[in-house]
């Protein structure tokens, strides 16, 4: 098994940034997870896969890259706008334009079109079970346009507190709360365009959006994006971290 992820890896770097990159560390995290636990992962439509530490600077030039941030982006990270809890503490984030070097869990599952508030991600067995658990407990707003296993209309706010310490309760996947975050939004934006064989590499082609890892000036304004409209996979916006919305979702990424 190891040697296939490792074989699929090396080439989706290749593609995308035009060279191999060394995966040392990502072979000693699979080998230190284990066969069975990746397994577990994968049913829930789970990989796991390296980003290299990267800068990816507006005029970086990848043969993979074809949708670009807005330089909107570069300009308020230049600006110190835009925030991220680093070592504990909200702090401007020096780093969101790049990769961070990490060997993570992604979910491979396409960001559904807009369906009046119906749209649902495929086969969500991985976030549907605690969503509808938590809102039946009444611990997050129940959604009023669709199933209650949807990852549309919760908040940022809800996802830091509780939806995050219920998904590290989840022994299937065997992780940690301090491992899981959201998608930073150059994650988001790359991890569509370098795995190419995920259903998600078509998310900047879905009318939805999705809240990202960063803040926006201050605690209570959080970064979202991938608005087909707005540039897809270039769409960078920010709104009230408590908003609940139709359109917009949210997708868990784990550090391992």
């Amino acid at each position: 098994m190891f040697e296939a992820i490792l074989t699929q890896e090396r080439q989706a770097h290749l593609n995308f940034f035009g060279r191999e990159l060394d995966l040392s560390g990502f072979q000693a995290t699979l080998t230190r997870y284990g066969e069975k636990k990746i397994e577990e992962w994968r049913k829930l439509l789970l990989e796991p896969h390296f980003l290299p530490e990267v800068k990816m600077d507006r005029k970086a030039k990848f043969p993979g890259w074809q949708v670009r941030p807005d330089n909107h982006i570069y300009e308020v990270v230049h600006q110190g706008r835009v925030l991220r809890y680093i070592d504990g503490k909200l702090q401007p984030d020096k780093k969101a334009d790049w990769l961070l070097g990490n060997t993570v869990l992604i979910d491979t599952r396409l960001k559904p079109a807009y369906q009046g508030g119906k749209q649902m991600f495929k086969d969500d067995i991985f976030m549907g079970p605690i969503l509808v658990g938590l809102r039946q407990a009444g611990e997050i707003n129940k959604y009023e346009l669709g199933e209650q296993t949807s990852r549309f209309g919760v908040s940022a706010d809800e996802w830091e507190e509780p939806i995050k310490l219920a998904l590290s309760k989840d022994k299937k996947i065997g992780l940690t709360k301090e491992q899981w975050r959201l998608e930073r939004a150059i994650e988001a934006n790359v991890i569509s365009q370098l795995y190419t064989h995920m259903p998600r590499k078509d998310n900047g082609t879905t009318d939805t959006t999705s809240w990202y890892e960063e803040y926006f000036e201050d605690h209570s304004h959080r970064v979202y994006g991938g608005y087909s409209g707005w540039g897809g996979l270039a769409d960078f916006r920010w709104h009230w971290s408590g908003d609940h919305w139709y359109r917009r979702a949210f997708c868990p990424l784990a550090v391992l």
